[in-house]
């Protein structure tokens, strides 16, 4: 009898830690976005794209994401069903980056000095090459690479952000090249300028030319988030500052 008090006593106690356990929280998933700018080669146009600023070989497609193909392109007749023009199209898309452009952790790697040779965006959504038209991308990183960046985007899912005030983007010329070919959702080898103006071309990497030189990369590292920098850092300046020359910067790739 006593043997079976316990047994039941024992099952009594299971029962009541499964009651009373904290339940797992689990990570939400991410709002699939409906409308986003895709940034794609010229060769995946549509009969929506528009180039970008000066550009070449990079159009603006419109699209939405899509949990199984990644990105969908939207057609003439979808986009006129939604009832958008250019600019409102545009408007959404830019909020859809920004909302893309607070989650991401970025991550830094210095040159053999110590400096920032550049900041690398990265996530698993497929249209990271957009958040290069939101607004809240210079004041993110203006305390580490000035207010006028470079924007590399060699595939949909990768972003690098160079200072304009000095010319190291050049030499990673060949390994942008590199990445888009052996990208699955290849983006763009144009160099991209951005200001508070916007965002232009500045030129293009020449695939059909000798390899450009590699920029020696010490290591990568997480970039600290803003509540975890020094006050120096973590509080944006007052007003316009850039990042004091180290030489003078190389003339931009041509396109």
């Amino acid at each position: 009898m006593m043997k079976k008090q316990l047994i039941w006593l024992s099952a009594l106690a299971g029962l009541l830690a499964m009651g009373t356990a904290p339940a797992q929280t689990k990570k939400p998933e991410p709002v699939v976005e409906p409308i986003v700018a895709a940034l794609e080669p010229v060769s995946l146009r549509t009969a929506l794209a528009r180039p970008m600023t000066d550009a070449k070989r990079t159009v603006i497609v419109p699209a939405r994401e899509d949990s199984v193909l990644g990105l969908a392109h939207y057609s003439k007749e979808e986009f006129e069903a939604a009832g958008l023009d250019w600019d409102q199209f545009m408007a959404k898309a830019t909020a859809a980056a920004t909302r893309l452009l607070v989650t991401i952790k970025p991550v830094v790697a210095r040159d053999k000095a110590g400096q920032i040779a550049y900041i690398k965006l990265k996530s698993e959504r497929p249209f990271v090459a957009s958040v290069v038209f939101s607004p809240r991308l210079i004041p993110l990183f203006q305390g580490f690479l000035g207010e006028r960046l470079v924007a590399l985007m060699p595939d949909r899912q990768t972003v690098y952000l160079f200072s304009r005030n000095f010319g190291e983007f050049q030499a990673f010329g060949q390994k942008i090249i590199d990445d888009h070919a052996d990208a699955i959702y290849p983006c763009s080898i144009e160099a991209f300028e951005i200001s508070r103006e916007g965002v232009t071309c500045i030129g293009g990497f020449d695939d059909g030319a000798d390899p450009a030189p590699t920029l020696e990369v010490a290591d990568e590292k997480e970039l600290p988030i803003r509540s975890e920098l020094p006050p120096s850092v973590a509080k944006p300046p007052q007003s316009p500052t850039e990042v004091p020359r180290r030489k003078e910067a190389a003339k931009p790739a041509q396109p």
